[in-house]
């Protein structure tokens, strides 16, 4: 497990959110005369886009079910991360097109929400600094631009 920040374990990742777990010992439980040794987890889903973040307290683990747990790769199917699975989509920062202008080679040239401009025929971007910018640019540069779209079949 890679470490995430302070007292924090990354677990798994979603899209743009990021599953993680702090750990400390908990309280060891007695059965049958034999002290079984716990774990107290926290999770934590942290969007990396906008920031959102989803804090989640487990119950007392035993310490050796929580590293078989930890290790599992699908983590975040056995309901922990539930947050994590359904941010993405209401994720307000959300990668989204918001226009696209056609190159005179019949490439398409996006603006996203982000004021990002791409062109998908010659691959030359640009980063605006707000949405008419993007706009201006992206508008500009398919008019100029001859490229034709990217045949990702290879045909």
């Amino acid at each position: 497990m890679n470490t995430a920040g302070r007292d924090l374990t990354l677990i798994t990742t979603a899209g743009a959110v990021d599953l993680m777990a702090a750990v400390t010992d908990g309280s060891p439980d007695i059965i049958r005369g034999r002290t079984i040794p716990t774990v107290d987890v926290v999770f934590t889903s942290r969007c990396r886009d906008c920031g959102q973040a989803e804090h989640r307290d487990s119950a007392n683990l035993w310490r050796d079910v929580w590293e078989r747990v930890s290790t599992r790769p699908n983590l975040a199917s056995t309901g922990w991360g539930e947050w994590a699975r359904e941010h993405p989509e209401e994720c307000p920062e959300r990668l989204r097109t918001i226009a696209r202008y056609l190159t005179a080679g019949g490439a398409v040239v996006t603006v996203t929400n982000r004021y990002e401009s791409s062109c998908a025929g010659c691959g030359q971007v640009s980063n605006g600094d707000s949405e008419p910018s993007a706009r201006e640019w992206a508008q500009s540069h398919a008019e100029l631009c001859r490229a034709m779209p990217v045949d990702r079949d290879g045909g």
